[in-house]
């Protein structure tokens, strides 16, 4: 058995007095017992107490189970093993970070840091912070070194950064050549999503050609991005004191070596290969390249299936219910208990039942609301997918996939989503989901009129607007688009010139269409109106 939240488990401890302030409730109340029962008949008196104690003591032992069910709950138990969707962003990030002898400058910020320790802590927040996005790390002085595999576990990345320091790597001088080309060995050529190295630099380089090893990166399809570590204006090379090093810094003919920050050439570097650069001495340097990272548009979706172990707390929930129930119905009369037992039952019977039923997938779907409205959309999918497991859900479950997809700008994964969502739904009376029906359309519409597929942004407008003819956005999106097809007459390549001139003759019917569909609904209304009660004009 694992627990969620296994911290929760430490208010059990509390149950304890409780247990002692109840047995010195108990005595107490045996007591007043005597008394109560002192006015009846002698044979009944002992058979009155032992009933009044067997119900004060089982009452109590229901109230202590109740709580402690819910403590159990609250803390999330799992056991036995179960499958479950595994989702993943197709985004793949190599921290790539430089440690050769310049990044020892301390001139990064307040209180004078290495440049090494400002990038360190750099790479720690944006590796802690990507969540579901494959990561791994590379460090390079002489030589590069992937020290660190593409993975989804954080903190083995983490542990690598703890223990980085400018002795980690051996070899002498600064070749960036080398630190990108054995990050850019970590991908691999079958991998279909997006990949960046994040290089951490000063921007020196004494070997190598860095700006072959960003074109060889750039014809794999990977792109560098850089966080320029250091100030402009440098500051001496520290090494450690000796005859050639007096005061401890770097000399060349007697003369200080100043290393400054070549921000210049990273930047270049960066907007050459499609990535981004951000000066490290910011104090958002971490949030604005995780932000970056998480804008990329990529292919996501379902990777596979996982074994993990299955939820528990429903059950406990239902322990803390039934004990808080039969608490209750102890402190009942002998006469009312029974006829109070079934109405009890007959709710936890229901609320069994209702975990077989479709309940749980509309719980689900409004847990994936939930996540999907707060921006949380690996937490979304996860819990949309398990709403397809229930026939009632599973179209609403599709259409939350697409949904989510579509918050994340990837419009291809959205669509599929929602065609699946049109599918589900099937030959179903047009009445019923007419707004799911409706939503499909409409925001099929809006991710091919992005993708300027105008004469498709055409056809989902027109079956939105089919289905419900009311709505205003689909009627100025479905203009918009016929307007920009006229315009833009190249722009779909996949329409014939057959279909372009039919294209007029549709949409004016479809207006007319439109037009006398809302005749109807007004005249309906204005009837509607007339035949009412008249009332006395004010």
């Amino acid at each position: 058995m694992s627990f969620d939240a296994p911290r929760l488990l430490w208010f059990l401890f509390l149950l304890l007095p409780f247990c002692l302030v109840l047995i010195f409730h108990h005595r107490k109340r045996g007591q007043s017992a005597g008394l109560f029962v002192s006015s009846a008949p002698a044979g009944e008196r002992e058979k009155l107490i032992r009933e009044f104690r067997f119900r004060m003591i089982w009452g109590d032992f229901f109230f202590l189970v109740f709580l402690s069910s819910l403590i159990f709950a609250l803390a999330g138990p799992r056991w036995g093993a179960g499958i479950a969707a595994d989702y993943r962003r197709g985004v793949d990030v190599i921290l790539a970070l430089d440690v050769s002898r310049s990044m020892q400058v301390r001139d990064s910020g307040p209180g004078g840091r290495s440049r090494l320790d400002r990038g360190i802590e750099i790479a720690g927040e944006l590796a802690a912070s990507l969540g579901d996005v494959r990561i791994g790390a590379a460090a390079g002085k002489g030589r590069g070194v992937l020290a660190v595999p593409l993975t989804y576990d954080s903190e083995a990345v983490l542990n690598f950064l703890d223990s980085l320091d400018g002795f980690s790597v051996t070899g002498t001088g600064t070749n960036l050549e080398s630190l990108i080309d054995a990050a850019s060995g970590a991908f691999r050529d079958d991998s279909p999503g997006r990949r960046e190295i994040i290089l951490f630099s000063d921007g020196e380089a004494l070997s190598g050609s860095a700006e072959e090893a960003i074109n060889r990166a750039r014809s794999r399809g990977v792109a560098l991005s850089a966080i320029g570590l250091g100030s402009e204006e440098g500051g001496p090379v520290p090494v450690k004191p000796g005859p050639e090093a007096p005061e401890g810094v770097l000399l060349s003919n007697g003369v200080p070596v100043t290393s400054v920050r070549r921000g210049g050439f990273l930047e270049k570097a960066a907007e050459k290969s499609g990535g981004f650069y951000v000066d490290g001495n910011r104090e958002d340097a971490a949030r604005t390249a995780a932000a970056y990272i998480r804008s990329l548009p990529a292919d996501s979706g379902l990777t596979g299936r996982r074994r993990e172990a299955r939820p528990r707390w429903r059950l406990f929930v239902l322990i803390a219910l039934a004990s808080l129930s039969f608490s209750r119905l102890l402190s009942f009369s002998r006469g009312k208990s029974g006829k109070a037992l079934l109405p009890v039952l007959a709710c936890c019977f229901s609320l069994l039942g209702s975990s077989c039923s479709g309940i749980q997938g509309k719980l689900y779907l409004m847990e994936g609301n939930f996540f999907n409205s707060r921006g949380m959309y690996t937490e979304a999918i996860a819990s949309y997918m398990k709403a397809l497991d229930y026939p009632g859900t599973a179209p609403y479950g599709e259409y939350g996939l697409g949904s989510a997809y579509f918050a994340m700008e990837e419009g291809k994964a959205a669509l599929e989503r929602y065609r699946e969502a049109g599918k589900k739904l099937g030959n179903q009376e047009q009445d019923l989901h007419r707004e799911l029906r409706y939503r499909i359309h409409y925001n099929s519409g809006i991710i091919h009129f992005e993708k300027k597929n105008y004469a498709e942004a055409v056809k989902a407008f027109r079956e939105a607007l089919k289905i419900d003819g009311s709505r205003v956005e689909a009627k100025r999106n479905l203009e918009l688009s016929l307007l920009t097809l006229s315009r833009n007459p190249q722009a779909d390549s996949a329409n014939s010139g057959a279909e372009r001139k039919g294209e007029g003759a549709g949409t004016s019917a479809l207006f007319d269409y439109l037009r006398k569909k809302e005749q109807e609904q007004w005249k309906s209304r204005e009837g509607q109106a007339e035949s009412g009660p008249a009332g006395e004009d004010y």
